[in-house]
């Protein structure tokens, strides 16, 4: 093989580690802004359900 042959190889594996890391990245923050998202849903639906059992018990 030659230097130039490796050194590409090394470019393409080197871009697919950068592409997953991104990829990792992302799916991380998706899943933390899910799970903030579901608690603020947590906390919305007692709100909602005090209210309905103050004005209307």
């Amino acid at each position: 093989m030659s230097a130039e042959l490796i050194l590409q190889l090394f470019g393409l594996i080197g871009g697919a580690v950068a592409v997953y890391v991104a990829i990792r990245s992302d799916l991380t923050r998706a899943i933390v802004i899910a799970e903030q998202a579901a608690e603020t849903a947590k906390e919305a639906h007692k709100r909602i359900d005090g209210f309905i059992r103050v004005h209307h018990g």
